[in-house]
This record gives C-alpha cells, sequence and structure tokens, in this order.
C-alpha cells in the first residue's frame, strides 16, 4: 500500500526513510535514512552495503512514503464507494465469463480503493454462484467472484473470501466511527486505531 509523496526539507525528521529525490531537472531514485537536517543541506546514510553518508542540498525535493493515516485519508471517498459496491450481489450471467488474477484485491478497504484508482478499475459486486477453489498459500476457500470493470467497460472476476468483504465493510465502518469522535490531535486517542488485527484483514 506504499505511495510516495514529495516534501521540502522542513518535512524530514531524523531516521526518517527517503526513496529519492529531484533537483535541478534530475531525479534520483535510492533508499537513504535521514541523520540530519539544517538549511544547507540534509546528510543521509544510504541503504547499502557500507552505509555511506551523504549530503544533500536543502534545494532538493525529496521523496517520501505516504504514512498509514495519509492513505486512508486520501482514498477515504473512494474507499466508500468500494464497500458499497463489493457488497451488491449479482448474477453469474452479469459478472463476464473472464476470471483474472485476484492478487489486487484486499480486506484493507483503502488499500482496495488505491488499487482500483492505480489500475482504473470499478468494482461491480460479488457473485456467488461460481466453483470456489482453495489459496494455494494461505489454504483460504475463495467461495465468491468479485466483479470488476476496466476503464474500457470489460467485466472480469477474481476469486474472493465471502469473510474478507465482512471484514473489509467492519473495518471501514469502525475507522469512520473512530474518525468522526476524534478530537484535537490524534496523539490524544489512547489504543489508536482500533482495527488493525491481522484477523480482520
Amino acid at each position: 500500500m506504499t505511495e510516495e509523496k514529495q516534501v521540502t526539507y522542513k518535512h524530514l525528521k531524523k531516521g526518517q526513510k527517503i526513496s529519492g529525490i529531484k533537483y535541478m531537472n534530475t531525479s534520483s531514485g535510492f533508499t537513504a535514512y535521514v541523520k540530519e537536517v539544517n538549511p544547507a543541506f540534509v546528510a543521509v546514510e544510504m541503504w547499502n552495503p557500507g552505509g555511506r553518508e551523504e549530503k544533500i542540498n536543502s534545494d532538493a525535493v525529496f521523496l517520501i512514503e505516504l504514512t498509514d493515516e495519509e492513505i486512508r485519508e486520501k482514498y477515504n471517498g473512494k474507499a466508500k464507494d468500494v464497500v458499497q459496491d463489493i457488497q451488491k450481489v449479482m448474477q453469474r450471467d452479469e459478472i463476464g465469463c473472464h476470471e483474472m488474477y485476484n492478487a489486487w484485491l484486499s480486506s484493507n478497504p483503502w488499500e482496495l480503493a488505491q488499487a482500483c484508482v492505480r489500475q482504473k478499475l470499478s468494482i461491480l459486486g460479488h457473485c456467488r454462484d461460481i466453483i470456489p477453489k482453495t489459496a494455494i498459500f494461505s489454504g483460504d476457500k475463495l467461495d465468491i467472484g468479485v466483479c470488476a470493470e476496466d476503464e474500457n467497460g470489460e467485466r472480469f472476476w477474481c476469486h474472493f473470501r465471502s469473510e474478507s468483504i465482512n471484514a473489509l465493510v467492519r473495518r471501514y465502518e469502525r475507522y469512520q466511527e473512530w474518525r468522526s469522535k476524534r478530537v484535537g490531535n490524534m496523539d490524544d486517542i489512547l489504543g489508536g486505531i482500533p482495527f488493525e488485527s491481522e484477523t480482520e484483514r
């Protein structure tokens, strides 16, 4: 669920991971960790054998990953649509005859919304009238087909767990409830975000 944003040196913190820079009409990708920040330069430790230190001009634009909370905020509107649409029941003849890989599906509503945006897909609903199969690695029973449509209007479907739809809805609803109650700084909320258990993913 990683995604990057561009920031100036003023937004960097010691120990923070950066994944590249843009400077003087050029861009460079790498992995490094911030060691020192000042108005003249940003000292970073490169992530490679030896971990050499480099100083980067503070006029550069730095690429850093969005936090989980930023991801949720960015895709919250789309996640609402995903949660509503995936619950719609469809008939077998409505989902199309083309089955596709299901690696992009997730019981995390914001991760699923992000995947839909990136791949220009719309989820239309789910169908129970399919032949179930067992996931190779997890052994989970994939008992429903999730139907999606690409930007050209072509429909396809992917195997998915019916329990994952329930988990997706619960996670979204619990987050909205938590979000509506929070006041002031999020650090004041005891216990953190209440839906991060592995059993609901």
